[in-house]
């Protein structure tokens, strides 16, 4: 008589596993951000309320506006950092492999970059509610420059250290795919409703890129800033009627000056290999129960920010 042994879906059922572990530690951090941004932001109203009974960051009465901004910065980049707590638990990151990068090479990961965030843009104009949720912004002054610092730096660091830094080098070592996808639908979906969850599907994906081809955050660090700062010119200009000529040059300015240093040969080299099996893992990491939670839980919140608008 014969036997028949079914094969792990996974390069080996030890593989396996630790793919399960490591999309659970993913699932828990992406929840573990959530979780610490609503505690801390119900500790910030609470304690702008001892001041003014009923303020809150978003009515932030007997409070400078500017101070309320930068508390919301503050609120942000704790919770960013807060899922960094999961390391003692889910293990060390593994090192990645930083290479120097030539000006051509800066020049193809931009355009790279930009060609995604761009088609992103367009996927995320044509859904419905596109443009909604955002925050108004300060005149000048003062609290204009701190919320710059609250809707762009702190986001362009944070959440690459975050999603590109802890949860993509969890996921590493199973592969580019596995990595930069596995992140990025994470990255997607915590930014609530669809027209934002489509634009960040692509910028996450673009942002993996970046750092899978450089081995570092620089990149990715410093292109989400650039992506940042052209959402808060654009909606600058739209809110106070300034000049739309500032966000077409800011827009198209540095992708040209990119073409420049011939870009068609710039992205770095890839080690030879294909990625066979990479499908496989990425079937084994959306049937890990803690990232499969994870994103059953994000969805809902999305769909429910998507249809209460």
């Amino acid at each position: 008589s014969t036997t028949s042994t079914r094969r792990p879906t996974c390069k080996g059922a030890a593989r396996a596993a630790a793919l399960r572990r490591a999309g659970a530690a993913c699932g828990c951090a992406a929840l573990g951000y959530l979780v610490a941004r609503s505690v801390l932001t119900a500790l910030a109203n609470a304690l702008l309320a001892l001041r003014v009974p009923g303020a809150s960051l978003a009515n932030p009465a007997g409070t400078g506006l500017a101070a309320a901004i930068l508390l919301q910065a503050v609120v942000s980049a704790l919770s960013l950092a807060a899922p960094f707590a999961l390391l003692p638990l889910a293990g060390s990151v593994p090192a990645a492999s930083p290479r120097r990068l030539n000006a051509e090479q800066w020049a193809g990961l931009f355009l790279l970059f930009w060609l995604l965030m761009m088609a992103g843009n367009l996927l995320a104009a044509a859904l419905p509610g596109a443009g909604g949720g955002q925050m108004d912004l300060p005149a000048s002054g003062l609290a204009l420059a701190a919320a710059w610092l609250a809707v762009c730096l702190v986001p362009a660091v944070g959440e690459e250290l975050l999603f590109r830094g802890l949860l993509q080098g969890w996921l590493r070592p199973f592969g580019p795919v596995v990595a930069v996808a596995g992140q990025a639908l994470l990255f997607a979906l915590l930014h609530g409703r669809a027209p934002s969850v489509a634009a960040a599907a692509f910028g996450g994906a673009a942002l993996g890129l970046a750092a899978l081809c450089s081995g570092s955050f620089v990149p990715g660090m410093l292109f989400h800033l650039y992506n940042n700062t052209l959402a808060f010119a654009g909606q600058y200009c739209q809110q106070y009627g300034a000049p739309q000529v500032i966000c077409y040059l800011l827009m198209f300015l540095p992708p040209l000056a990119a073409l420049a240093f011939a870009p068609w040969r710039a992205l770095p080299a890839r080690k030879k290999g294909r990625l066979r099996g990479q499908a496989k893992d990425w079937l084994c990491l959306l049937r890990s129960p803690g990232y499969l939670a994870a994103l059953a839980v994000l969805a809902a919140l999305s769909i429910y920010k998507t249809i209460g608008g």
